[in-house]
């Protein structure tokens, strides 16, 4: 499914189960649907996960893993919603456990990045985001 060319955008990943959760220099989390269809979400510096023991900042690129840990919480979590910002460049999902993934930009470098079937957003180093309309999955 193709996105509309400008945001913000209602990402087509709700119902997707997190399978796969790579930890390395960036953190991807990957979430698969019916068919096989998969969604990746790239994590390449700070962004937020708020769970029922409040918000945890995680840095990806400065954090040794042990203290990532947390994100481990996401493992087979499915996504009950997820949405991005065209000119905050935000990045929102939200989980049907109740947490809640957010990332914003970095003044320097692309924070995030969100690639299904269709599409691919990318958050530009400053604000605002690039968007690809056949990202074509993972």
């Amino acid at each position: 499914m193709a996105l509309p060319e400008n945001g913000p955008w209602t990402l087509p990943i709700d119902g997707y189960e997190v399978l796969q959760i790579t930890f390395a220099y960036p953190i991807d989390v990957v979430a698969y649907g019916d068919g096989g269809v998969s969604a990746a979400i790239r994590l390449e510096q700070g962004f937020d996960l708020h769970d029922p023991d409040g918000v945890r900042h995680f840095d990806a690129s400065a954090q040794p893993w042990e203290e990532l840990a947390g994100v481990l919480a996401l493992r087979h979590d499915r996504i009950a919603h997820a949405t991005a910002t065209e000119d905050e460049a935000t990045l929102r999902i939200e989980f049907e456990s109740g947490r809640v993934l957010t990332a914003g930009p970095q003044p320097r470098y692309e924070n995030w990045a969100v690639t299904g079937e269709g599409f691919q957003l990318i958050a530009m180093p400053g604000g605002g985001v690039a968007h690809f309309p056949n990202g074509g999955g993972i």
